[in-house]
């Protein structure tokens, strides 16, 4: 998996709706009061391919996913992204959105159906 980081926020907004129109179920999406505002956390996935999403108003978008993936977003939108250490998408905070999606699942059991 590689982290791409420093993405502008329209064009992070951007690559997130093109995996949405590809048919890429959104199994998680951040949705507190200050989503898209302050912060904003998406968990995609098709197949058994996972994509993971991270944005706030300070250091802008990351996106997480694999090599191969990366690549072909690269030559899709014609940008050869920064890669780096994530801030949005670190360990602790990854870990605490799934906890959430969890919690999330459990309490709305129509869900899982959707997937």
């Amino acid at each position: 998996m590689v982290v791409a980081t420093d993405i502008r926020t329209d064009l992070w907004n951007e690559i997130v709706q093109l995996f949405v129109d590809d048919n890429w179920t959104v199994t998680y999406k951040y949705d507190n009061f200050d989503a898209g505002i302050d912060s904003d956390f998406v968990i995609m996935e098709k197949g058994n391919e996972e994509m993971l999403f991270g944005w706030d108003n300070w250091f802008e978008g990351e996106i997480l996913c694999s090599e191969d993936r990366m690549k072909q977003i690269e030559d899709l939108i014609q940008i050869k992204f920064t890669k780096g250490k994530p801030i949005n998408l670190k360990p602790s905070v990854v870990d605490l959105h799934r906890k959430w999606q969890v919690e999330n699942i459990c309490n709305n059991p129509g869900l899982l159906k959707k997937r």
